[in-house]
């Protein structure tokens, strides 16, 4: 008797065995697969219910833990998806379904996306060693480190990302970023270049080129990919902006003003930009003897941010313009009136002209003769008297090359009379030169005396 009991055991024993054979290998795989589908079709509620049963019974089934983690970000249950995608790893049971790369990769965008910077950064270590021939890993590394500005850190993944993919633009574009900002501007060009090789619509690779021209000297170069840059509506004004200081360093200042105008009509009021955008345009307008235009916009800036830049000097240096209208004439006057009214302030100082020497239209040199005593045949000495127009600092070199200049004109003496202040250098070099320096104040009484 107890034979047959014997033989019905086993037999229930097979059968039990048998069972959980075809459920795991045909019926369990597809009702896990079918919750998958669930998943795909937004019923992530059911299928999170149906997960937790089966991880109740099975808390090692890594597929389980890895969709239920797939289910909570789906529901942008962030916390919860981070706890399930790490039991994954701690169970480090990896198949066609359960992929380790899949894994980190998926953490470490979410670390980003959450600014948990280092946690995302180790994903990417370990990335790097599981999955050593992708070079997306290595990429993220460098962005990680570029965003921290840390650019001595950043240089090698970019530079390991281009080894493994020569055609990533990216890595090209911001190992240029980094050359450009060391000031290596032959790196930063040929790394823009390579950029562009790969993607000609990456429109901040064709503004940053442009940077870099510009610093190299190549203005037409520079300003043609400013023009292809400003497609991007992002970096339009900036392109703007760029090309202006080109035209300005170019000395083709009505070119410069036509772009700064250009960017001041898309600029956003009191933004960065456009204060940038005024400040040149008031810098250009300067230039051009525009002063009117160019102290509006600086009185424009300075409603807006009072320390931008030097506009609170610029505004003090032109107080006197602002408010005396000798002072507004002789600045704005064209060179033939400026030249009239500095041949007249020379004369209202006793001296007879000898000759003029008109350096620019801000800077005008006259060689003057007086006599020294009040006796027939009684020494002429010369004197050199320097005109400069400008609101710009004078300093010591301006004083050293005139004095330098002085003996082969045989002259005991020099005045230099200027709208701009003295640096303290060029007070001390005259103090022990026979040089007398005038300013502002003393311009004002000289035109006075000479009806200007």
């Amino acid at each position: 008797m107890w034979i047959t009991y014997l033989f019905l055991f086993v037999i229930l024993i097979v059968l039990t065995i048998v069972i959980l054979y075809v459920l795991s290998v045909y019926v369990f795989p597809r009702k896990i697969e079918e919750i998958a589908k669930l998943i795909d079709a937004g019923q992530t509620k059911l299928a999170i219910k149906k997960l937790l049963e089966i991880i109740e019974k099975d808390d090692r089934n890594s597929y389980a833990h890895y969709l239920l983690a797939e289910a909570y970000l789906k529901e942008n249950n962030i916390q919860y998806a981070i706890l399930e995608y790490r039991q994954v790893l701690k169970l480090a049971k990896f198949d066609e379904n359960v992929n380790e790369v899949t894994i980190r990769t998926k953490l470490a965008r979410i670390y980003l996306e959450r600014k948990s910077v280092d946690e995302a950064r180790k994903e990417f270590l370990i990335l790097t060693k599981i999955d050593p021939s992708n070079f997306q890993p290595y990429y993220e590394l460098g962005m990680i480190y570029f965003n921290a500005d840390q650019h001595e850190k950043a240089s090698p993944f970019f530079k390991k990302a281009l080894s493994l993919n020569k055609e990533h633009a990216l890595s090209n574009y911001y190992l240029g970023q980094i050359y450009y900002r060391m000031g290596l501007f032959q790196d930063a060009k040929q790394m823009f270049l390579d950029a562009l090789k790969i993607d000609q619509t990456h429109y901040r690779s064709h503004y940053f080129l442009g940077l870099v021209l510009r610093q190299l000297g190549d203005y037409e170069w520079a300003i043609k990919e400013f023009e292809i840059a400003q497609k991007d509506d992002d970096i339009k004004l900036k392109c703007f902006l760029a090309k202006g200081t080109c035209y300005l360093e170019k000395e083709v200042i009505p070119k410069a003003i036509v772009e700064f105008e250009r960017g001041l009509k898309f600029a956003k009021r009191g933004s960065d930009t456009e204060l940038n955008l005024r400040y040149f345009l008031a810098d250009a307008q300067e230039k051009m003897r525009d002063l009117h235009s160019a102290i509006a916009n600086w009185e424009k800036i300075y409603e807006v941010n009072k320390n931008f830049r030097d506009v609170q000097e610029k505004l003090k240096s032109y107080a006197e313009f602002r408010q005396d209208d000798r002072i507004k004439d002789f600045m704005i006057a064209g060179l033939s009136q400026f030249e009239h009214i500095a041949r007249k302030i020379v004369e209202s100082m006793g001296l007879t002209i000898l000759d003029v020497n008109i350096i620019n239209d801000t800077d005008i040199e006259i060689l003057a003769t007086e006599t020294e005593g009040k006796w027939r045949n009684t020494r002429k000495t010369n004197r050199i008297v320097r005109v400069v127009r400008t609101m710009d600092s004078i300093t010591d070199k301006l004083l050293r090359s005139i004095h330098e200049s002085m003996k082969p004109k045989n002259a005991t003496r020099a005045v230099i009379i200027s709208t701009g202040e003295y640096s303290q250098n060029a007070i001390d070099y005259s103090n022990t030169r026979p040089i007398e320096l005038l300013g502002k104040t003393d311009l004002i009484k000289l035109l006075k005396n000479i009806g200007a």
